[in-house]
């Protein structure tokens, strides 16, 4: 579906193979750390275009509800959201600090809803970059809880902790 109006929004671009997209690499990231698989929330997936035909590369801190967010931003024809090393390069096991990783493989997360938008040049990165594509990934229930922590890590980090 392509659509043109005027503004910031140049397309809405989510697809059926988009879908199969973003669930592919969430649940290749998930299966690598012991974490059932995500099942697609067409609610959250709304919920992520909402905010993403917005284009603004920053979260919505809760004004679409209570869920766990991710955003992804590049511009090239080569730019895809579905590469499984860019996410699991955020995870360093001797800092586990909370970011897009530990949110995709947080092991009481269930649902995944995303949504791509591809936004006119100058509105996430500057104009010489061309358009962009703006992705936006909902969770539910959200991750990276203060004062929880994500079993996942319990099997990943065993090793490092027996060094200590």
């Amino acid at each position: 579906l392509t659509v043109s109006v005027a503004g910031s929004l140049v397309t809405r671009d989510t697809s059926a193979s988009d879908v199969s997209a973003y669930l592919s690499v969430h649940n290749t990231v998930r299966s690598q750390h012991h974490v059932s698989p995500l099942t697609w929330s067409s609610d959250l997936a709304a919920k992520a275009q909402t905010w993403a035909n917005n284009c603004i590369f920053q979260h919505s801190n809760g004004k679409l509800g209570r869920y766990g967010e991710n955003l992804a931003a590049g511009t090239g024809s080569g730019y895809s959201y579905a590469a499984t090393d860019r996410i699991s390069a955020q995870y360093n096991p001797n800092d586990a600090q909370p970011s897009h990783f530990t949110q995709v493989v947080w092991k009481g997360t269930t649902q995944v809803g995303c949504a791509v938008q591809t936004c006119k040049a100058g509105t996430i990165f500057d104009a010489k970059y061309g358009p962009a594509k703006f992705h936006v990934c909902e969770y539910n229930p959200p991750g990276n809880v203060i004062g929880q922590f994500p079993c996942v890590f319990c099997l990943s980090l065993a090793p490092l902790m027996a060094d200590r």
